[in-house]
């Protein structure tokens, strides 16, 4: 019998996805770790500790709160203090080199910690360049993370770096839970004594985990499994090629795993289920599906009525100048009926149909997924609750110490590093320490501040379509909400008929927002590109009042713009120019929300725009916080 302080591997409840993960990851470390996703309270960080029962590798922790000098290494002030020459005290990172670094939550680690972090992954190397030490060091790390994509997203340039991903499984059914209760009643009781049931079933895990490292040794890979794995990884749209050589891993620890030395098919089938998810690209080509029965086929044509249905009413709403006069005096073959999905009516003087403005409701609100301006590297003023930037105030957290003086926000911890190395050569003052103006440093803080919103809402007759504007109401009710409580400024601009109008000036009243979104009407022609034009001029002013708002463009549209700013050019053309001049300009986020319906008949504009833009694209549903799984299968803070 054994005595343990954290919860026995074998003990854990199912979550067989995370603790296969795991496993493969301990035997074969080459994959570089895995990221647990899942709600809070699910024993995520549990079954990340259970790890020490079944591997001798010692698992260190990386605390939210740490410091760049205890991550990377500093000066040893007591070592320097005495011999008069810089002595380095190794950190976290170091301690962790070819064993696991465990860090929980770690989509909340603060930028500047993350940004070391990539760094040493992505060269397996620690570097070390400060207070007067210059230190190079092999790093390599097995970082397995939990996180809580609902809450928090983790930013996607690190979310690569995490070789596999394994999600939480939801254990609703009653034994499930029941089970839990009692495996844990008895943990505590024993006070961590395992039983010799556990202690067996314990070191025959141990063994097969030795025998699969041996079992890998023998695995090789042709050009067929090759091939196979390139094929998988181009299908899912992924980014880079970090996706091919985790599968190559993946599949090699997969067939150890299955007590095998040949992979087979279901070997890279089930290693994509781990490495691909979080990987994913927007445009991922789709399964064939097999044949749709009867009843689905009919929906399918229903669905399809109603896109046409659409693109009739745009087609009504367009006044077309190259008609010819005998076309203008044929009465229309199909009238529109007169029903709630239509907003159009006979105008007896053109013998046409005119839109007529029509309002709808608000949608219900949601709760929104987190979202925020990507980090930057000015330093800026204000408060909030939205955007992590560097802060020349005295308040906020500590993240590392300059030597530029600005705000006498002393760095005790930095300066006595920095004057512990010429302690002997410098006079006997009396004091413990001899500190000089050189060796002062200041406090550089990080704080979160508000942002500014502009919305630029569709608000052209195409909304009115099966009631889209009042699903776009609810989503522009959602977002206003999450502004109040991040105290952020809001604007919006609507765009319909021949061009845009600015709805709301930025505020911090949200009270205005909501009110106004009650009266916005639908109708008319879709002047996209002068909505945007717009929202971009209301930015502009506000850039030029104050040069430390972080401005953020939400675009909320199905994309199918009919006017063009510049007659000469093409609406969808001159969309794309105006979406490609966004994207150079640097002080500015965009994100662009997508109220097409997503179906055989979507024309996909939408997301061209976000591309051109490149801006975070979202179709309606995904901005809901309780969808956010989807996002960070096709995606994925930052």
């Amino acid at each position: 019998m054994s005595e343990r302080s954290y919860f026995p591997f074998c003990e854990i409840v199912k979550q067989n996805d995370i603790k296969e993960a795991l496993l493969l990851n301990l035997i074969n470390p080459k994959i570089g770790g895995v990221l647990i996703d899942g709600y809070g309270g699910s024993a995520k960080s549990v079954i990340c500790e259970s790890l020490r029962d079944i591997t001798d590798k010692k698992i260190v922790k990386l605390p939210l709160n740490i410091s760049e000098d205890r991550l990377t290494g500093s000066i040893d002030i007591e070592k320097t203090m005495k011999t008069g020459n810089t002595h380095l005290e190794k950190g976290v990172l170091s301690s962790a080199d070819n064993e696991i670094l465990f860090i929980d939550d770690v989509a909340l680690l603060p930028d500047n910690i993350t940004d070391i972090l990539i760094s040493v992954l992505s060269t397996g190397e620690l570097r070390l360049e400060r207070d007067g030490i210059s230190d190079l060091s092999e790093c390599r790390l097995l970082m397995i993370g939990t996180m809580n994509s609902e809450k928090n997203p983790l930013r996607k340039s690190m979310t690569d770096y995490f070789g596999l991903y394994a999600k939480v499984e939801k254990l609703n059914a009653p034994q499930d839970r029941l089970d839990i209760m009692r495996i844990r009643d008895e943990f505590d009781r024993s006070g961590g004594i395992a039983d010799d049931e556990l202690s067996e079933k314990t070191e025959s895990l141990r063994k097969s985990i030795k025998e699969a490292q041996e079992r890998l040794k023998k695995i090789e890979i042709n050009e067929d499994i090759l091939q196979a794995i390139v094929d998988k990884v181009i299908k899912s749209n992924a980014e880079g090629h970090r996706a091919d050589l985790v599968m190559k891993e993946a599949v090699k620890a997969i067939a150890a795993f299955h007590e095998r030395t040949e992979i087979t098919e279901d070997d890279i089938d089930e290693a994509a289920y781990f490495v691909l998810p979080h990987r994913m690209r927007p445009g991922a080509a789709p399964e064939e599906e097999p044949p749709q029965p009867e009843e689905e086929e009919q929906d399918d044509d229903q669905e399809q009525e109603q896109e046409q249905d659409e693109q009739q009413q745009e087609d009504n709403d367009d006044e077309s100048s190259g008609k010819d006069e005998q076309e203008q005096e044929q009465e229309p073959e199909d009238e529109p009926q007169d029903d709630e999905e239509t907003d159009n009516e006979p105008d007896s003087s053109q013998g046409k149909f005119k839109s007529i403005p029509k309002a709808f409701e608000t949608g219900e609100a949601f709760q929104v997924m987190d979202f925020s301006h990507e980090k930057d590297r000015k330093t800026r003023k204000g408060s909030g609750r939205r955007t992590q930037t560097k802060t020349t105030s005295t308040s906020g957290r500590y993240i590392f110490p300059t030597m530029n003086r600005r705000n006498n926000d002393l760095a005790l911890d930095a300066t006595i590093r920095a004057a512990a190395p010429f302690q002997k050569k410098r006079e006997d003052n009396g004091m413990k320490i001899v500190i000089k103006n050189e060796d002062i440093r200041e406090k550089v803080r990080q704080k979160k501040i508000s942002n500014l919103l502009v919305f630029v809402v569709d608000a052209s007759g195409s909304m009115g379509a099966v009631k889209r504007m009042t699903e776009a109401k609810g989503a522009v009710l959602s977002l206003l909400k999450d502004a109040y409580v991040k105290r952020d400024k809001v604007g919006m601009v609507t765009f319909s008929g021949e061009g845009a109008q600015v709805v709301l000036p930025p505020t911090r009243s949200t009270e205005r927002g909501y009110r106004l979104l009650e009266d916005i009407k639908t109708g008319g022609k879709t002047p996209l590109n002068a909505g945007i034009e717009k929202g971009l001029r209301v930015i502009e002013n506000q850039l030029r009042q104050n040069p430390d708002v972080m401005p953020l463009l939400i675009v909320i549209t199905d994309g199918r713009g009919n006017i063009s700013i510049d007659s000469s050019k093409k609406p969808a053309q001159e969309l794309m120019d105006i979406g490609e001049m966004v994207s150079k300009e640097k002080r500015l986020e965009t994100m662009v929300i997508d109220i097409e319906n997503n179906s055989m008949t979507s024309f996909g504009i939408a997301g061209k725009l976000a591309a051109a833009m490149k801006a975070k694209y979202y179709r309606l549903d995904e901005i809901k916080g309780s969808n956010i799984e989807m996002i960070v299968r096709r995606e994925k803070a930052q």
